[in-house]
């Protein structure tokens, strides 16, 4: 995923687009992406905060540009074939300043004569109706298990910790995966510090807790087996006869990975309760989605919502 984003940027940039909106929350591993990627090119890179000013990555050089108006404004004196990384700024863009927004926009229009390319990264999509036609839009993925895998190698290698090898690897970046890169940092130091080793089972219940921070979804860090639910026999015997349907043996073989199930009955009769129970039977995480939590009063925010929704339970995958 990572190497798809990349491309993805870089082909952006190289056919000339002005305007880059990212959507991410790891602010510091979308500096270093972009880093690469203006190594790549041959193209400057500066970042702009409204506490830092403008920045030259290169060599750390700062120009007073604290303003949002004076940011857009130093675009004009940055040098060809550069690229301007403005953190936060969708938060001035959501104000509708008539000022800045026909600033932006006319900076765009230049700045695609000289190879000047506008990166807008945030954590979340807030583009005004007048800029959105403006921008090309990235929704940059959370990592993926190469990409923990070496977060999980530095943390053990800063502990003195053999590095994680196998089954076991898999066990720590499954129960990782659905984290940023820094929540999985500090997951795996607290798992060192609380055990003196890597345990799954730390790093499942960090991940539980940060994924409820967001208020759409929650990880059930326990779940109860079918032999705890009376009746329902045809149903328990189709769960048991998928049970191996998913994993790399399964997909070597070519078994399609089972459908989605849809359960429906009068309260009581224990559907939820299977729900939790499949968990089980497949050995795999447990979401919980309360669809009311999706529907926001601002426009736009349902959708952001659910994208949300879906980026966080394909990373937690499987």
């Amino acid at each position: 995923m990572k190497g798809i984003m990349r491309n993805q940027i870089t082909n952006y940039i190289r056919a000339g687009y002005p305007g880059i909106n990212i959507i991410s929350c790891e602010e510091a591993r979308i500096e270093a992406e972009l880093k690469t990627i203006a190594e790549s090119l041959g193209h400057g890179l500066y970042g702009w905060s409204i506490t830092q000013g403008l920045v030259d990555a290169k060599d750390g050089h700062r120009r007073e540009a604290l303003e949002p108006l004076a940011a857009i404004d130093a675009i004009e004196e940055l040098p060809e074939n550069s690229l301007l990384l403005l953190k936060d700024f969708h938060q001035f863009l959501e104000e509708a300043n008539p000022v800045l927004l026909r600033k932006v926009k006319e900076s765009l229009r230049a700045g695609k004569t000289k190879g000047k390319t506008l990166i807008v990264l945030g954590c979340r999509l807030a583009l005004p109706p007048e800029l959105q036609r403006e921008f090309a839009v990235v929704e940059f993925a959370l990592p993926g298990k190469a990409e923990l895998g070496n977060v999980l190698d530095n943390i053990a290698a800063s502990a003195n910790l053999h590095r994680p090898e196998g089954e076991y690897r898999e066990f720590l970046l499954d129960a990782a995966s659905g984290l940023t890169s820094i929540e999985a940092e500090n997951a795996f130091a607290l798992s060192v510090v609380e055990s003196g080793t890597l345990r799954p089972d730390i790093l499942a219940r960090e991940k539980a807790n940060e994924v409820k921070k967001g208020g759409l979804l929650e990880v059930y860090p326990t779940a109860p087996s079918l032999d705890e639910i009376g009746g329902l026999d045809e149903l328990k015997s189709w769960l048991g006869q998928r049970r191996d349907a998913f994993g790399k043996e399964a997909h070597q073989y070519g078994l399609p990975a089972p459908k989605g199930l849809l359960i429906v009955g009068i309260p009581g009769t224990g559907k939820s309760l299977t729900a939790k129970a499949t968990a089980t039977v497949f050995n795999r995480p447990l979401l919980k989605l309360d669809a009311g939590q999706l529907f926001g009063g601002l426009v736009g925010q349902s959708e952001a919502n659910t994208r949300s929704v879906i980026a966080t339970t394909e990373a937690i995958a499987p």
